[in-house]
């Protein structure tokens, strides 16, 4: 490790699994001359087990990157009080191992606290203040307020309370404040007094070249699916089988369209699965076949073989503070034309693509008629201006770039 190079520890506790954001990030930091360390839980938020038994696990995943996994306890299996007792226990261990890390992956000059949850950034902060590093404090889900709009639990909850003291204590603390949403800095400031230029927006993103390369692989899709797309006019939706995604709505638009050489691919898992497959039985839609989720690394093959992208939020307050979707990148990416029901900015509308009213099937439908009436250069227009977009605002080497500058400047 060459002393002459700056060190950035990453806060997340649930990139256990690699998640995308801060494996693109620390590759790109790294990249640019930076040493990298990933501080996460060994506990997998997804799978819900221990990919290690150690206390403390140092994993070097690229060059100048390693992953620091802590043995946070207990295992939980809901978002019940083990859960919560998990978080608090991931930031105690992390305190405690303070100095082992710095000794392993060096003395950090930025520290980057991603939450959700919110403890990170108290966890964070301690750090912060014993390494004398600047001290950004990120967030990827709106805690308390996600727990309000999207959760359904009282502002007047002990537990939404007190995560609102953490939160606006780590926004006043912050040297900088980073959301993955637009507009979320309306938020912030609605919540502290904090100056307009501390807070940035770093876009949930893409590795634009790491798609090219998906393309270009032998990797084959599910035959099923692969034969499926092939042999039809289709429209997909990939990802999540939830009620967040409203693939009811997406159904019922469906039923609208009175077309029969168009088809649908409803591609993941999720609760919501078997409840959507009897209600497309129910609307008839002999048209849509539900399969089973792939490997994310296969999406881009689907994306190609589509003729349209689908998909659809509620109508949900927080969402005036931006969407931060992953779906989206990919959608976009391909260059396939892209339908999004949303009642807020989107970077769907920003490509010029189709943003429809949320709940309006009739809207819905009339758009998937239009995408299939486009002419070959209508086409290729808005593949060329959505890919355009993604590179600009969401290609995560360009969003690691910008990443650096900013903390450079604090």
């Amino acid at each position: 490790m060459g002393s002459d190079k700056k060190t950035i520890w990453i806060l997340n506790q649930y990139a256990s699994h690699l998640e995308t954001r801060h494996w693109e990030l620390s590759r790109s930091f790294a990249e640019q001359g930076y040493n990298v360390a990933v501080i996460t839980s060994s506990f997998h938020h997804g799978k819900r087990e221990y990919v290690y038994d150690e206390k403390v696990k140092f994993v070097e995943r690229l060059p100048g990157v390693t992953y620091v996994y802590i043995h946070s306890e207990p295992p939980y299996y809901n978002n019940g009080g083990k859960r919560i007792f998990n978080m608090i226990d991931f930031c105690g261990k992390f305190r405690r191992a303070l100095n082992r890390i710095a000794e392993q992956v060096g003395i950090p000059n930025f520290i980057i606290a991603s939450s959700a949850p919110p403890f990170v950034w108290e966890a964070g902060f301690s750090a912060a203040k014993k390494f004398k590093a600047k001290f950004v404090v990120e967030f990827r889900d709106i805690w308390p307020l996600s727990l309000v709009d999207v959760q359904g639990v009282s502002p007047k909850h002990p537990l939404v309370k007190f995560f609102g003291v953490i939160e606006k204590r780590a926004y006043k603390r912050a040297d900088a404040i980073v959301s993955t949403m637009p507009y979320a800095w309306k938020h912030v400031m609605e919540v502290a007094d904090v100056p307009r230029e501390k807070i940035f927006w770093m876009a949930n993103g893409i590795n634009v070249e790491g798609t090219r390369k998906c393309l270009e692989s032998n990797a084959a899709l599910p035959s099923d699916l692969d034969q499926y797309l092939n042999s039809h006019w289709c429209g997909v939706y990939v990802g999540s089988i939830a009620k967040c995604e409203c693939i009811e709505f997406l159904l019922r638009g469906i039923s609208k369209v009175n077309d029969p050489e168009i088809y649908f691919a409803i591609v993941g898992e999720g609760g919501e699965k078997e409840s959507l497959q009897k209600l497309a039985d129910e609307l008839g839609l002999d048209r849509v076949r539900f399969f089973d989720a792939v490997d994310r690394t296969l999406i881009p093959k689907i994306l190609q073989k589509a003729k349209l992208a689908i998909g659809a939020v509620h109508d949900i307050p927080i969402y005036r503070f931006g969407l931060s979707m992953n779906k989206l990148n990919d959608y976009l990416a391909s260059g396939v034309p892209t339908i999004l029901a949303s009642n807020v900015d989107n970077v769907v509308k920003d490509a010029g693509h189709f943003a429809v009213p949320t709940g309006d099937e009739e809207r819905f439908a009339e758009a998937v008629l239009k995408i299939k009436g486009l002419s070959a250069p209508e086409r290729e227009e808005l593949s060329v201006k959505a890919k355009e977009i993604i590179h600009q605002d969401y290609d995560y080497p360009e969003i690691g770039k910008k990443y650096l500058k900013m903390m450079e400047q604090l």
